[in-house]
């Protein structure tokens, strides 16, 4: 069976080093560290977790709560995250919640009780100011994805969802749609208020008048997007470009207005918000979306950078990093002079 010596022997270098790269220490130099890596591999070697966890008194594990787990987002966020952590020798523990906060402060209280040594929370439930703040009370290492607190210091990866809620809808008002409607997430959340109130703000900014009808409340749940546009659709005025929350509604109200005989872009165009392609394979779909990309990469990459710099130090000062969305130009938006005539 291979032990770190054969690696040290292969790598040349001792077995001290070894155990620093397997455990994740500061002190290699990049290079080793690659060299030693590649002996790992090639040897076949598998640390033993429970041996390791003896040693260094760390878990090699990070935990990831999630609010649901019930959109396409958090699947491809879920394999960057675990494609990052793999660099840092460490493994991804996923847990969701489905919304209800003693499940997510069961799990919290797991992962921190040593399953893990950091946890990264994905999700803007305005309920979680309380937990956060004793995570952080504890130094325990803690990165929040898509939620700000203005009170709670704490690593914090937050995307301008109010902003790009504000460009997306200020790209069908420059397409000449001055009727637009907006299918939003679940408002208890932030982000899925951020962006309704992005919306609202581009209508406000271009003296467009706010109308209840307009706006249908989901909680983003699946069929939210095609029951949504059904109501939208059937309005005695119906609007002719819609925002809607992510990208599974969108697609979702692609499907629906083709079978009730509505053509998009040319009767109806349609924005999303994610730009996450892989919800074609869920949503088969003739015509891909035109939706607000989030830098789903960078911030997975940063994520993960953040909680190891945090397990390395838990006396690191939090950080925050904002991201920008942009405008991905799919084919589901038209001008409105190329559309029906109201």
């Amino acid at each position: 069976m291979t032990n770190i010596f054969d690696i040290a022997r292969l790598a040349g270098v001792s077995k001290t080093t070894v155990s620093r790269v397997i455990n994740n220490r500061s002190g290699v130099k990049e290079e080793t560290r690659v060299k030693v890596n590649e002996a790992i591999e090639e040897l076949n070697y598998i640390p033993n977790q429970a041996a390791r966890s003896l040693v260094s008194r760390k878990s090699g594990v990070i935990g990831v709560i999630y609010n649901v787990f019930n959109a396409s987002v958090y699947l491809n966020l879920a394999n960057l995250l675990e494609k990052y952590a793999a660099q840092y020798n460490y493994n991804v523990v996923f847990c969701s919640t489905n919304d209800d906060c003693g499940s997510k402060l069961r799990y919290v209280q797991y992962f921190t009780s040593g399953a893990a040594d950091g946890l990264i929370l994905f999700g803007s439930d305005c309920r979680d100011a309380e937990v956060v703040q004793k995570i952080r009370d504890s130094k325990y290492p803690l990165v929040v994805i898509e939620n700000y607190f203005n009170d709670i210091k704490v690593n914090d990866i937050i995307i301008d969802n109010y902003n790009g809620a504000k460009k997306a809808v200020q790209y069908l008002i420059e397409l000449g749609h001055t009727k637009i409607a907006h299918i939003t997430g679940n408002v208890s959340h932030k982000v899925a208020f951020e962006r309704l109130s992005g919306y609202k703000a581009a209508l406000r900014e271009n003296g467009i008048e706010y109308r209840d009808e307009y706006v249908v409340f989901t909680d983003a749940g699946e069929r939210s997007g095609s029951e949504a546009i059904e109501k939208i659709i059937f309005l005695n005025d119906p609007p002719t470009a819609v925002f809607t929350f992510n990208d599974m509604q969108g697609y979702d109200a692609i499907q629906k207005t083709r079978e009730v005989g509505v053509h998009v872009p040319q009767d109806m165009s349609i924005i999303g918000f994610d730009n996450i392609y892989e919800v074609m394979h869920y949503i088969p779909s003739s015509i891909r979306l035109t939706s607000m990309m989030q830098p789903i990469d960078k911030i997975a990459e940063s994520a993960i950078r953040l909680i190891m710099e945090n397990i390395e130090s838990r006396e690191a000062e939090p950080k925050v990093i904002s991201f920008d969305t942009e405008l991905y130009y799919g084919e589901s938006c038209s001008n409105r002079e190329l559309s029906c005539e109201d």
